[in-house]
């Protein structure tokens, strides 16, 4: 994928048989402050079968990380980004 200056952006392809639940966006304050930290989140975030699409916007102060998701806890976007190393707090 192209680094992009706004904001980095991902989508991914929807699982077969889908996941039975409602469309969501998640909203979250992360500390992925360049292109090197969305990178390494990029492939749990791509790979988790229920997130469909989500970006960081690199020039919000909180370096808002947006998630797209059916049926998929907020709790376990936070461990995904945490495990990466990474400070991630949903915004409610």
């Amino acid at each position: 994928m192209k680094d992009l200056n706004l904001h980095e952006v991902s989508t991914v392809s929807p699982p077969v048989g889908g996941g039975g639940g409602g469309i969501e966006i998640l909203v979250f304050k992360t500390n992925l402050t360049n292109t090197r930290h969305i990178k390494n989140v990029r492939p749990a975030l791509n790979l988790h079968p229920y997130i469909k699409e989500w970006n960081v916007d690199l020039h919000d102060c909180d370096k808002i990380l947006r998630v797209v998701a059916e049926n998929i806890p907020a709790t376990e976007v936070e461990s995904i980004v945490s495990t990466a190393g990474y400070l991630c707090e949903e915004l409610k």
